[in-house]
């Protein structure tokens, strides 16, 4: 049993309304903050990759981290908004002979002190009782077990489903963080361990029946059935589908399949390239888009020489625009990878089946001993071809509340749904907005009827440098910036049809905190306001 120790932290005068700031009690780290008069004291550190959460921001009654905009709410550090899975440990304050004194327990846990415990409270107390009078047989039936499948899981046995959940993937691995593939995994920085985004023990103890190495082949909506491979079909009461997406193949590329050709989409994807670049020379990476060039990031070390091949004339050049394209391919060439623009590959070229190099179509031949496709990914939705009337790429249609058809809901990379403010239905393939769907969609098969309104969000790291991107858009007017983007100090604001209806910035935590709030409220300002500097900040508050 953990002991606690009462501190002395702080003046009661330390903070004023709305500031935070991290003291140390007893070894540990607190952040202490203040709001409407009223003392809090929280780990300092967000549970999700450890950001320093004083450098975040408080919205209403929410403490937003400044890296990944996890969101947990001040009064007890319960989480609002992933990518964190758990709580924020909280810790008792009292103010007294003008002082703040906070409890602290002796190496306290980075999260919730026991967070799989959590939705565990369905089995206990009253809702025991009922569940013993009247069990519920209901089947929930998960497909994929991504971003989405698990934050739903977790969801369902959070709001006290007692029934049964089956987790379904074509994929070997549990559900792992894929985020982390082409950055600290792929560059070695991050063990295999680090990965699985919950212990094996978590789905065990709150019955999550999970299926690997089983892929979903058809549906039969009018009997509720799922066909899977290998077994008898599942029959379901609530059905989510969130299969993600497929990594795009060159099929009919010449010596697409020789070896040392390789994907990235998987652990065993990212441990194979690991073990042939080991001796490797010359990479080359096929596709500039974040895959691509996370991974040209990652393997840049140890005297290789890595060749990105883009067919733009930037990288990241449909998504941020060439400006910050540029600032991007400029921070890999001072790191070393070398980038050819609009080239086009003709052939992969071998010898005894291995890979040797890669001939454009202007003649060129680069020297390659491995060949990574980052070419994108497609929806993993081929087993719905005849079920449903899908987008031309292989996208779902999902109303206001990620429904698909009666008793089917659809989350993460396959689905395309309605964004806020009447932006139009768009698929979004952000790790971050896939357990948000997941969570409304759970909520959605219970019989909620929540409505999904949340902002798209998405973060790229590459050599230490961080871009964060808020909102969506697929087209712009224009590009507003505020800073100095060949610096990485920076804000972009997308304009289209006079409504700001995205933001990409480095070094400006605070603003893109405060300007996803500002979206999810439709209260951004005009683009002419735009055009001036703004205090973001202020803005909000005004707002609120």
């Amino acid at each position: 049993m953990s002991t606690s120790t009462e501190t002395n932290l702080a003046p009661a005068t330390a903070l004023q309304d709305g500031e935070m700031r991290t003291y140390n009690a007893a070894g540990t780290d607190v952040l202490l903050l203040r709001r409407k008069g009223q003392y809090h004291a929280l780990a300092a550190h967000c549970p999700h990759y450890g950001a320093p959460l004083e450098k975040g921001k408080l919205v209403d009654d929410k403490l937003v981290c400044p890296w990944h905009h996890a969101c947990f709410r001040v009064t007890d550090g319960a989480l609002c908004e992933p990518p964190a899975l758990d709580a924020l440990p909280s810790f008792p304050v009292r103010v007294a002979d003008g002082r703040v004194w906070v409890q602290v327990p002796k190496n306290p846990p980075a999260s919730t002190a026991n967070p799989d415990a959590t939705p565990t409270a369905l089995v206990g107390g009253e809702t025991q009782a009922a569940n013993a009078a009247a069990p519920d047989t209901r089947t929930f039936v998960l497909v994929g077990a991504g971003a989405a499948s698990q934050f739903a899981a977790q969801t369902l046995r959070q709001e006290g489903f007692g029934g049964r959940i089956v987790m379904l993937t074509a994929e070997a691995e549990p559900p792992y963080d894929r985020t982390k593939l082409s950055k600290a995994y792929l560059a070695g920085k991050a063990k295999k361990k680090a990965l699985p985004l919950r212990k094996t023990s978590f789905y065990e103890q709150h019955r999550i029946e999970l299926l690997t190495d089983i892929r979903a082949v058809g549906l039969n909506l009018p009997t509720q059935e799922l066909h899977v491979s290998g077994r008898v079909p599942l029959r379901y009461d609530k059905l989510l589908l969130a299969p993600g997406g497929a990594a795009k193949q060159l099929p009919t590329l010449p010596g697409h399949d020789l070896a040392g050709v390789f994907l990235l989409r998987t652990p065993t994807d990212a441990e194979d390239i690991q073990r042939a670049t080991e001796k490797a020379t010359h990479v080359v990476i096929i596709g500039s888009g974040f895959i691509g060039m996370e991974a040209a990031s990652s393997l840049v070390a140890d005297g290789r020489r890595v060749t990105v091949l883009a067919q733009e004339k930037e990288p990241f050049e449909r998504v941020l625009g060439s400006k910050i394209g540029a600032m991007f391919r400029n921070l890999h060439k001072r790191n070393g990878v070398r980038f050819k623009p609009e080239a086009v590959v003709a052939e992969l070229e071998g010898e005894n089946g291995h890979v040797t190099a890669v001939r454009l179509q202007s003649g060129q031949r680069l020297p390659a001993d491995v060949v990574v496709l980052g070419v994108g990914v497609k929806p993993a939705t081929d087993f719905l071809l005849h079920t449903f009337d899908l987008d031309k790429d292989g996208g779902l249609r999902v109303d206001a509340y990620l429904q698909a058809a009666d008793e089917v809901y659809a989350a993460g990379d396959i689905a395309r749904f309605p964004l806020v403010a009447g932006q139009g239905q768009h698929r979004i393939e952000h790790w971050r907005i896939a357990q948000q769907h997941g969570a409304c969609a759970a909520r959605n098969m219970l019989g909620q009827q929540q409505p999904f309104q949340k902002v798209p969000f998405f973060w790229t790291q590459q050599y230490g440098k961080s871009l964060r991107y808020v909102g969506h858009a697929e087209a712009w007017d224009e590009i507003i910036f505020h800073g100095d983007v060949r610096r990485q100090d920076f804000l972009a604001l997308y304009a289209h049809q006079n409504r700001l209806v995205a933001a990409a910035a480095m070094n400006r935590d605070q603003d893109i905190i405060c300007i996803e709030a500002l979206m999810a409220l439709d209260l951004m300002p005009t683009p002419t306001a735009a055009r001036r500097k703004q205090n973001w900040a202020q803005l909000l508050e005004k707002a609120t």
